[in-house]
């Protein structure tokens, strides 16, 4: 914490980078005609194969509402397809088709691109400790949403 310079607060610093990231991610997948939210729901169904659109909702932080015209100009691009739940006919389970999985590679590589670039000062110990600090602050963070939930 440094009164005398706010911007090399951690939380200053975290907040920076992401904004950073998110903006350079919108800006490198707009190179394949796909929104940031867009790439985001690829990227969640693919290790959330058959998700509902309430979870997927929940992972990308928006309302239903905002989730579904994702999910139908996604779907109107042939990039997943939804399936009615045998287990409640109202609800709707969603997958990548073949062409979503390959925009999945790619989103991949944007982000394995703007790392390596980003990080291209830190030394393959560094990057390592990097993730290895940011997974401990994020399982720490983890209890402010335990304590929202009580």
């Amino acid at each position: 914490m440094s009164k005398d310079n706010p911007r090399e607060h951690l939380a200053f610093l975290i907040h920076d980078v992401a904004k950073r990231l998110r903006l350079e991610f919108g800006r490198r997948v707009a190179r394949y005609e796909l929104t940031p939210a867009q790439a985001r729901c690829l990227a969640f169904l693919s290790f959330r194969p058959g998700a509902s659109l309430k979870a997927l909702a929940a992972a990308l932080e928006v309302q239903s509402m905002s989730v579904l015209r994702v999910v139908d100009e996604l779907e109107e691009r042939k990039l997943l397809r939804r399936e009615v739940d045998s287990d409640d006919r109202r609800a709707l389970k969603l997958f990548l088709t073949k062409p979503g999985e390959n925009k999945v590679e790619r989103i991949w590589s944007v982000l394995d691109d703007i790392t390596r670039e980003a990080c291209a000062g830190m030394t393959a110990a560094e990057r390592r400790e990097l993730s290895s600090s940011l997974m401990r602050l994020s399982a720490g963070m983890q209890a402010f949403g335990e304590d929202a939930r009580r």
